[in-house]
């Protein structure tokens, strides 16, 4: 691994700490704790600053009005981002939508990418990604998928019943996973505009943590009509295509989540070294001093796990081990990160005013999303095991 940063990706990383420190962290007291989001009229003001401060879709190529980065730059960007948790929303650059548009500018066709790649890009729209689905269907067992596409013509018929799809209400269209003719073998993904007939979402499933654009939502297809120009990449390509977008995306989250977890523990600090008890700065506690030195242990594993991921997917190679461990290892950092943060803080840490109590509630489904922890230690284990990855 190369550890050199070059000189333009330090200089995005200081515009994107910037764009956190003056912008996106005074605009967190707007949160609104009733509707579980941020007001949208202040978050289309905000996002015209994150375009004027040349941070918007820094993930994307230059050619599309992003920065150009590499995997390894992304992660340092995104970090900084990450700081604040409507930072990466407000530089779209948030999911699901930026799996999508990587998914999309990998995978969909020209007049795929007119009609739902460019106007997500420009932040015109917004977009979901529906795979899980309730019980009996697919969670974190692809093979029990059981939404459906039937070939009818020039068209196919969808349908089935998603569930905890982020980001659906309000979306203008869909990337959803589906059987074709009930194979399993020739799983695909289509592009479905939620104006479709038949399409319904029926709510907003509630959630302890922030709502955040969209919510997470459950949805119905019902004899939904999909033309054939929707499927995206090739019929029996859903499997693949969607491995295209979520390595990456579960690496992004990595990325986001260390810098929530570096954020929390800066609060953390100001406090410690502004409060005096017992004669003494809280900070100048061995027992507190030590609490500082465990988490940033952890955080700074993490986030070496995820730059060697990074690399990896530079280089050309399989990611998905690394991928994995750091999946596994930055999601529960986050958490314990919070954590100490609060309990270091003391009551005022559990009040709303320091925001950690809302990072928590947020922070508890990183551990849940794109693969459980359990899920991603018997992948790590198997191919231990297998010789598929070594020690």
């Amino acid at each position: 691994m190369d550890f050199s940063i070059p000189e333009e990706v330090i200089t995005y990383q200081n515009i994107a700490r910037e764009f956190v420190n003056s912008i996106a962290i005074p605009a967190e007291d707007h949160y609104d704790y009733e509707k579980g989001r941020m007001p949208e009229e202040i978050i289309q003001e905000l996002r015209k600053k994150a375009k004027s401060m040349g941070i918007w879709t820094p993930h994307l190529p230059k050619s599309e009005g992003g920065l150009g980065l590499d995997m390894i730059g992304t992660a340092l960007v995104f970090s900084e981002l990450g700081r604040s948790p409507i930072a990466p929303y407000l530089c779209n650059c948030d999911a699901p939508d930026e799996g999508n548009m990587h998914l999309l500018h990998v995978a969909a066709n020209a007049e795929q990418k007119e009609r739902f790649y460019f106007p997500l890009v420009r932040g015109e729209i917004r977009s979901a990604f529906a795979m899980t689905e309730p019980p009996p269907g697919a969670g974190s067992d692809p093979s029990s998928l059981q939404t459906n596409a039937v070939k009818d013509g020039d068209d196919y018929i969808l349908n089935g019943h998603k569930w905890y799809c982020t980001g659906a209400n309000g979306a203008k269209f869909l990337i959803v996973m589906a059987k074709v003719n009930d194979s399993f073998r020739r799983t695909s993904l289509f592009l479905v505009p939620t104006d479709s007939p038949g399409y319904t979402m029926i709510q907003e499933i509630p959630v302890m943590g922030s709502h955040g654009p969209g919510g997470h939502c459950e949805l119905k297809f019902e004899n939904v009509r999909v033309p054939a120009e929707n499927v995206l990449g090739k019929i029996a390509e859903g499997f693949r295509l969607s491995q295209v977008r979520l390595g990456p995306a579960r690496l992004t989250h990595c990325m986001r989540w260390i810098g929530l977890a570096r954020r929390s523990i800066e609060i953390a600090r100001d406090y410690a070294v502004g409060r005096e008890l017992f004669g003494e700065r809280l900070a100048d506690k061995q027992g507190i001093q030590w609490m500082f030195a465990e988490i940033g242990l952890k955080i700074e594993s993490g986030f070496l796990l995820t730059l060697k991921a990074a690399d990896i997917l530079n280089r050309g190679g399989d990611a998905r081990q690394a991928i994995s461990l750091a999946k596994w290892q930055v999601s529960e950092t986050l958490q314990e990160a919070i954590d100490t943060a609060i309990q270091i803080c003391g009551s005022h840490g559990y009040s709303r005013y320091m925001k950690l109590e809302l990072f928590a509630k947020d922070a508890r489904a990183a551990r849940i999303a794109d693969g459980p922890s359990e899920v991603h230690k018997m992948v790590i284990g198997r191919n231990l095991i297998s010789g598929k990855a070594s020690f």
